[in-house]
């Protein structure tokens, strides 16, 4: 059978393996179907999900979120009536259910409750507990309350006698909000459990509230116990951890034990390393058992008054108030414990409680101890008990201190330990005192610890307490202060002095009258004992200064150590000293005096020493280190004498002492110390040895002349001068005493100071002439001659005598500067800064001056017998023509030419020489039909003009003039220089000069043929403007002169014979008068071009009209001024040009007339209007003012005058009724000044445009005053015209014009095709192209930016401003003007440059051919002077 079994069994394991071997095979298939009935099981259990999720939804959520129906009713009212009246009533039922009974049941219900509950209190009040203080009877309900435990609110539920009390609430009064963070003690679940327990208990008690009292008082009292166990947890763990201690807590028992004030002691019976704490005090909280109702009581261990309690009516228990009552008033017993025991020690020591909140024990160890810093402060630590002592003035780790405190805390403190410890104390105090003393002067302390071995054991030889202190000047000295008790209460204290010196220190001894130059420093050092008791106390005046005693030490010592420094080296270079002790009691009191100083001194001073009494060194400590250099004098030789009635200023005394400070003695060597010191003593000597010299020549000679303001022996103050208003101030200068040294012997500066005669007026005049002293200029040749010989008598006496001439020709040193813009734009490119100083003033040397201006130099010489001489010394040639008669003018008599003459070398460098002598050959015309004899009164010479110091200051002082400063010499030189650049204007205004200006329509300022130019005058001619245009013959003659009369510049106006009958006297008078006062004073060069072109003007008497204009201009105006202007300044590219100008025709000229109301009035009007020659009309771009200007010219046709001044008249009378103020007025642009009958010439296509081959393109208006083709007047007045001051000239921006670019038309940015014609006064913008083939026509204008491609033609009068390009291959044809340099490739063969291109060097000739080069004279283009 069990075979079988087996047999069984075996066939099923094998049967198992065949279907496991089989599953093998198709295990792989088996997966990949599990995944996927996986994710399809997945799937299935999320849609049923999904399905359950919104069938839950549906049935629960929303169901309340199904729309409900429209309330028609409710909103038909609220629209229509405003109201809503139909709330339903369910929904106040639902939340406000109606009464069960009426208030007035209610009442009666409460009331009736009352009656019973009183009545039932009412028969048990004699067993209702006492502790109840509190019982409200209200609305039914009874209120018991225990202050400080619990409340109890109880009712009756009937009126029978068997219906029981019913606890409505229990209301636990014990709290803590530390403890519960703020929540109560007792939580609501033990309050309900509670509740029911003494519901229970009253049911069954026969007096329900005493039973609910005593079980209710039970549970407060347990709380308000174990309240108090966990504050004192807490404190014990917290801030008085390891202070206080819980020695029992018994919740049983209900008693709470507590230590506090512990000591921690080790016992032999403890295991290693545990410590035993004992409290010296406790205090005991605990239930009385024998009086149930008293709650918590306190008990304190041991007992004394005062101590604090708990108040269990509180209901809140505070274990901290507790402890802190207890706290202070454990410290107060013990603080009079501690004042016996310290009194008992010392009976004589003054101890005092201080401190009310805090209280202390304070004791005055010394008995002059005054400051609470020094008093002994005794005080108890209320947390722990311990025993603090604390003195301010020491550091609060202080050992003794800390020692002594110790003491007074442990139980075995005797009376001997507390008098050692207070004699250790009273000892630091003293050391303190001494520390402090010492903490102001020269020494600082040093720790025993930081000093060398071997010192240390120099001191260990000496007492312990002591103070180690180093001199900061001396370091290698010490002084030792050392502090010794004794068994008599006393202090002892002595100094020693410690050397150190090459790795050995030794005591010196401070009493021996051989160790510092035989002075004892015993009074000094001996600072005695200090006594404490109180039999024998110290006055005042014995001890209160011995911090000062200390003081006086150091300082006497170190004193002895510097002078014993300062005489060893003095000694060594042979200098004579004595140390004498004035008062050896008192710091400073030695003064160590020099009595020889022969072996440094290279001269003689027995006379310095005559009159120097004393000459010593004092030291000085008190607040700074240093020495005071005292020199006592007698009869000083110079002393102050200013003029007497000088109250703020008393004269100098015979006698004085002067002394000097020598500073930072502590951080020179000795040797640089003494070098000092003689470096003072030199400068005495030096400036003795001249000052004694000239004191013996002033009370004869110079005491007329010039006045001592001070002499300190160091430096000399002298005022001289007619008003004694210039110093000379005189000091010696010690570093040329320095071998090798460069410096100079002396210091000699010159200064001003306020006239003596204005000192005692009343009344300063601030508006006198300013003056600077004119010997600072020669300064340095003073000093040089004082070096070389030592006279200052000389000296004085050259100041003196030079003064006056010296200060009228020292008014042309000023800074003045005059302006060169004009002319640097005339002549060439313009410069930055168009300014040069008007005059350069420089000494040769001590008599000789030169003044420059330009190329104009003049030598002054200073001679004796108050003496100057004058000449021209200007380069090359002279150039002051009538210069002697200059100062023949001022001074006939005394006035004459020397004999000798200076010789001119000739130039070295012709080119950089400046212009030559004029000569005819120069200018255009050489035939001068009105020759005129030369004045000889304006005869050129180089030979010295001799004169007085009155002359040479009249002709040089400066004084206002028709509102202008200057004075006699200034006018003559501006008249020459002036005349010099009147030549280059007209050269300008040549025909040559202007080669652009050959355009039909352009504007000039016209031409002027220079006739004959001397130093002294010009004389020119030009073509009157009549009308007749270029073919007139009819000439205006011009003389600008030099008048031999006045020494200013004239002008002579002459006019051909018969050609002009308005040619006056009185008219030709005006006119010259305007130049003098308009024209010259201004200095323009575009106002004097002005001025020529308005005086041409003869066209129907224009002369008159001219005359009248200048004339009003000239005179005060009333209520009308009237001014021409001359110059205009173009405020858009900054450049000056002449405000009146003419077309090439002559025929129409552009005047411009400023009307204000006054010359300085900041508002004013222009009149811009073109006077037609020929026709005689007038014409303003305005169009308000066309009208007038019309009915002007017809008024002038009428009556036969010129339209000029009829026009004005009326702008004029207009302008005073207040009828004409064109000022804020756009008026239209002056497209040109043609005749209407005139075509403009053609210009170019706009911008981009492409021009074709040989054909011109159609005119083209320019669109604004800003595009070139337009002209417009001035904008602003020359701001140096006669009595003007002007600022910006109003208007928009579109009166704002460039003068270069007149014309008719302009090339705007573009390209100009191969063949194309620029014709006369096109412009080329930047941008623009000249292909090859195009031709430039005379008077075209190339901007910067545009480019002339090879092949292109530039005719003559062509203009290429900066920045053009001209490439090679281009052709520039004579006339044409290129404002910059050719580009490179530019010159050669191929690029030509004409006679009359304004280009230095050579010229090329087109004709010559390729490689041929012909060379035309230059003209000669004369630079401005330097």
């Amino acid at each position: 059978m069990s075979l079988v079994h087996f047999a069984h069994a075996t066939r099923s394991q094998f049967l198992k393996l065949v279907a496991l071997v089989k599953w093998i095979r198709v295990s792989k298939r088996m997966d990949v179907c599990y995944s996927v009935a996986y994710l399809l099981d997945l799937q299935s259990q999320y849609f049923t999900e999904t399905a359950d999720r919104l069938v839950s939804m549906i049935r629960g959520d929303l169901q309340l979120a199904r729309l409900p129906e429209f309330h028609i009713a409710p909103a038909i009212d609220v629209l229509v009536l405003g109201t809503y009246n139909r709330m339903p009533s369910k929904i106040k039922e639902a939340f406000i259910p109606p009464a069960k009974i009426t208030p007035r049941e209610q009442k009666l219900v409460t009331s009736r409750l009352n009656q019973l509950i009183e009545t039932r209190i009412s028969r048990i009040s004699n067993k209702i507990p006492a502790n109840f203080k509190e019982i409200h009877i209200n609305n039914g309900i009874a209120t018991l309350l225990v202050p400080g435990e619990f409340e109890i609110k109880i009712t009756l539920l009937g009126e029978t006698e068997m219906i029981k009390w019913s606890l409505l609430n229990i209301k636990i009064l014990v709290e803590d909000y530390e403890l519960g963070m703020g929540l109560p003690l007792v939580h609501p679940l033990q309050l309900n459990q509670l509740h029911g327990a003494l519901q229970s208990r009253m049911n069954v008690s026969a007096n329900p509230i005493k039973e609910a009292f005593y079980f209710l008082h039970s549970f407060c009292v347990s709380l308000q116990l174990d309240a108090l166990w966990c504050q004192t947890s807490r404190l014990a763990s917290g801030r008085l951890r390891e202070n206080i201690t819980i020695e029992k807590y018994d919740m049983k028992k209900r008693t709470l034990l507590v230590g506090y004030w512990v000591k921690r002691t080790k016992s032999k019976n403890l295991t290693v390393g545990q410590v035993k704490y004992d409290a010296q005090y406790r205090v005991q909280i605990y239930e009385d058992e024998d009086d149930k109702l008293g709650g918590l009581k306190v008990r304190h261990f041991p007992h004394a008054p005062q101590l604090g309690t708990i108040d269990c009516r509180a209901g809140m228990l505070s274990m901290n108030r507790l402890l802190s009552e207890t706290f202070s008033v454990r410290c107060k017993e013990r603080l009079m414990r501690l004042r016996r025991i310290i009194e008992s020690a010392d009976p004589m020591l003054e101890v005092t409680m201080t401190g009310l909140s805090v209280p202390s024990l304070s004791l005055a160890l010394l008995p002059d101890t005054t400051a609470n810093e020094e008093m002994l402060t005794v005080s108890v630590n209320s947390f722990c008990g311990r025993v603090i002592c604390n003195i301010n003035v020491l550091s609060s780790d202080n050992e003794d201190v800390l020692a002594f405190a110790r003491a007074l805390y442990s139980s075995r403190c005797t009376n001997q330990t507390i008098r050692s410890y207070l004699k250790k104390l009273r000892v630091l105090l003293v050391i303190e005192r001494y520390r402090r003393s010492v903490t102001s002067l020269p020494v600082r302390e040093r720790r025993e610890s930081e000093l060398l071995p071997f010192v240390k054991e120099v001191l260990n030889q000496k007492p312990a307490q002591r103070i180690v202190l180093q001199y900061l000047r001396n370091e290698n000295y010490y002084l030792i202060a050392n502090f010794v008790p004794d068994e008599k209460e006393y202090v002892s204290i002595e100094l020693l002095l410690m050397e150190i010196e090459e790795e050995r220190a030794q005591f010196i001894n401070l009493d021996n009258d051989n160790e510092l130059f035989t002075t004892s420093v015993r009074d000094a050092t001996h600072q005695g004992t200090l006594k404490f008791t109180q039999t024998d106390k110290p006055t005042l005046q014995e001890e209160c200064s011995r911090h000062q005693k200390l003081a006086f030490a150091i300082a006497t010592i170190e004193d002895r150590l510097t002078y014993m420094y300062l005489a060893t080296e003095l000694v060594k270079r042979e200098i004579g000293i004595e140390l004498r002790r004035d008062d050896a009691h008192v710091p400073g009191g030695l003064a160590l005096h020099i009595t020889d100083v022969k072996s440094v001194v290279p001269f003689d001073v027995a006379e310095f020493f005559k009159c120097c009494v004393r000459s010593c060194l004092r030291l000085d400590n008190r607040n700074r280190y240093t020495f005071q250099f005292e020199m006592c004098f007698e009869n000083i030789p110079l002393v102050r004498d200013v003029p007497h009635g000088l109250s703020h200023r008393r004269e100098g005394v015979k006698d004085t002492t002067w002394i000097q400070e020598i500073n930072n003695v502590n951080q020179v060597s000795p040797d640089k110390l003494v070098e000092g010191i003689l470096h003072r003593l030199m400068r005495y000597l030096h400036m003795y040895r001249v000052v004694h010299k000239f004191s013996l020549a002033y009370e004869q000679y110079f005491k007329n002349m010039c006045n001592i303001e001070a002499y300190t022996f160091h430096k000399l103050v002298v005022s001289y001068g007619e008003n004694r208003d210039m110093l000379m101030i005189l000091a010696f200068n010690v570093k040329s005493q320095v071998p090798g040294s460069s410096e100079e012997h002396y210091f000699m500066n010159f200064g001003q100071t306020m006239p003596h005669r204005q000192f005692n007026s009343t009344k300063v005049d601030w508006h006198e002439k300013p003056h600077w002293n004119p010997h600072s200029l020669m300064a340095s040749f003073l000093r040089e001659h004082l070096r070389q010989h030592h006279d200052l008598v000389f000296i004085m006496h050259f100041l003196c005598q030079t003064i006056k001439p010296l200060v009228a020709i020292g008014n042309f040193g000023r800074i003045r500067f005059q302006s060169q813009k004009s002319l640097t734009q005339m002549l060439g490119p313009e410069v930055h800064f168009a300014f040069r100083l008007k005059y350069f003033l420089n000494a040769i040397d001590m008599t000789t001056w030169r003044l420059m201006q330009g190329n104009v130099i003049l030598e002054i010489r200073l001679l004796e017998g108050d003496k100057v001489a004058v000449r021209d010394v200007s380069r090359y040639r002279a150039r002051c023509a009538g210069l002697y008669q200059l100062f023949a003018n001022i001074d006939p008599h005394n006035t004459a030419l020397m004999a000798d003459e200076i010789a001119i070398p000739p130039s070295d460098n012709p080119n950089t020489a400046g212009p030559t002598m004029w000569t005819p050959d120069q200018f255009m015309e050489t035939i001068d039909d009105r020759h005129e004899e030369s004045d000889p009164r304006m005869a050129l010479t180089s030979q010295p003009i001799l004169m007085t110091h009155d002359t040479i200051y009249a002709a040089c002082d400066f004084d206002v003039i028709e509102g202008r400063l200057t004075c006699p010499l200034d006018e003559y030189l501006c008249s020459i220089g002036y005349l010099q650049r009147a030549l280059l204007t007209l050269e300008r205004m040549s025909p040559r000069g202007n080669p652009n200006q050959t355009s039909p329509n352009s504007l000039i300022t016209g031409y002027v043929t220079v006739v004959d130019a001397k130093p002294d005058f010009i004389r020119f001619r030009a073509t009157q403007l009549n009308g007749e245009g270029q073919n007139t013959t009819s000439m205006v003659h011009y003389k600008i002169y030099l008048c031999p009369v006045e020494m200013t510049l004239k002008i002579r106006i002459e006019f051909d014979e018969g050609t002009n009958d308005q040619a006056t006297p009185e008219n030709l008078q005006i006119l010259s008068k305007y130049f003098e006062k308009v024209v010259f004073s201004c200095g323009d060069e575009y106002a004097l071009q002005s001025y020529i072109l308005m005086t041409r003007v003869t066209s129907f008497g224009a002369t008159n009209s001219i005359a009248k204009l200048m004339g009003s201009q000239l005179e005060s105006p009333s209520k009308c001024c009237l001014q021409l202007s001359l110059t205009y300044n173009n405020t858009s590219t900054k450049k000056l040009a002449a405000a009146t100008k003419v077309d090439v025709q002559l025929q129409n000229i552009i005047f411009n007339v400023i009307i204000s109301q006054s010359r300085t009035s900041e508002s004013f009007s222009v009149l811009r209007f073109i006077y037609r020659l020929k026709e005689n009309v007038v014409s303003i771009p305005s169009i308000d003012s066309k009208q007038i200007a019309d009915d002007a010219s017809a008024d002038a046709k009428a009556s036969g005058s010129c339209a000029i001044w009829v026009l004005v008249s009326r702008i004029v009378d207009r302008f005073c009724a207040g009828e004409w103020n064109p000022s804020n007025r756009d008026e239209p642009i002056i497209m040109n000044v043609a005749p209407p009958q005139y075509g403009n010439p053609a210009s170019v296509a706009p911008p981009g445009s492409v021009v074709q081959q040989n054909s011109v393109s159609q005119p083209m208006q320019p669109q604004s005053v800003m595009a070139p083709g337009s002209m417009m007047g001035p904008q602003s007045v020359n701001a140096h015209q006669y009595g003007m001051h002007r600022q910006q000239m109003g208007g928009p921006q579109s009166m704002q014009m460039n003068p270069s670019s007149i014309g008719p038309g302009s090339v705007n940015a573009g390209s100009m095709n191969p063949g194309s014609v620029l014709n006369p006064g096109s412009v080329m913008n930047p941008g623009s192209v000249l292909n090859p083939g195009s031709v430039m026509n005379p008077g075209s204008v190339m901007n910067p930016g545009s480019s002339m491609n090879p092949g292109s033609v530039m005719n003559p009068g062509s203009v290429m401003n900066p920045g053009s390009v001209m490439n090679p291959g281009s052709v520039m044809n004579p006339g044409s003007h290129q404002q910059h340099m050719m580009n490179p490739g530019s010159v050669g063969p191929g690029n030509v440059g004409g006679p009359g291109s304004v280009n230095p060097g050579g010229y090329w000739n087109p004709q010559a051919g390729s490689g041929q080069q012909q060379q035309y004279p230059h003209h000669p283009h004369m630079q401005y002077p330097p």
